[in-house]
């Protein structure tokens, strides 16, 4: 599989999700700021949906897995490749990257993000049921997990990778010097507390040193509070 890119940061971003649930996608990008960046052109969204290449008339995309032994049906290669083709074009670009959802070593984390926001397109992969047959991976670029658990298919996992992605991009995130001291940004693993007015709330007051007007004390105080 290939690795993850290192050019610049794109100001506009293809995510293209193969999915046999559209809707699913869809609704999902109607709220908030990924909606937003919709609007701005910040991100172009595509879903395909594999059935669109079955040949049979139940257009079935799933089928028994040879040799027994799972308990469901396997997402079949002919639907999910052609899908994937579509997406990509005859002649893939290496500004785009078409990533599978599922079991793997490859963790999802904030600086893979980071990593992702440099392609100008993004094809997500996945399985429903039992997962995807094995010869689907010879078409993919990376397998990536959002962690050890199981869901019932990637729509939402992958929502959560766009999520994540897409507030990177330059003009998404209305003040962007925010995203520097964030939890897991680059000077803090995890962000400090936050407080807002009423000063003290059922008993519970706000720290006094963020009340003191000393920027310096109160930047000791966030850099410890993060560690």
């Amino acid at each position: 599989m290939a690795g993850f890119g290192n050019s610049g940061y794109n100001s506009h971003m293809k995510i293209t999700f193969i999915t046999i649930f559209p809707g699913l996608i869809e609704d999902f990008l109607k709220e908030g700021l990924l909606s937003k960046a919709k609007r701005t052109n910040k991100i172009e969204v595509q879903t395909i949906n594999p059935r669109e290449f079955t040949t049979d008339r139940h257009e079935t995309i799933d089928d028994a897995p040879y040799g027994g032994g799972a308990a469901g049906t396997v997402m079949k290669v002919e639907p999910l490749v052609a899908a994937i083709r579509k997406a990509t074009g005859r002649k893939k670009s290496s500004s785009c990257l078409v990533i599978l959802l599922g079991p793997s070593k490859k963790v999802f984390d904030q600086r893979l993000a980071k990593k992702l926001t440099r392609y100008k397109h993004l094809v997500f992969v996945f399985g429903r049921y039992e997962g995807v047959d094995a010869r689907v991976e010879k078409y993919i670029d990376a397998k990536v997990s959002l962690g050890e658990f199981v869901i019932m298919g990637g729509e939402a996992a992958s929502l959560v990778m766009t999520e994540a992605i897409v507030r990177l991009l330059p003009g998404v995130i209305g003040n962007e010097a925010s995203l520097a001291e964030e939890s897991y940004g680059d000077k803090f693993k995890l962000e400090y507390p936050l407080y807002t007015r009423p000063e003290v709330f059922e008993g519970r007051r706000v720290p006094k040193v963020l009340l003191s007007g000393n920027h310096q004390k109160i930047a000791a105080w966030r850099k410890k509070m993060s560690k």
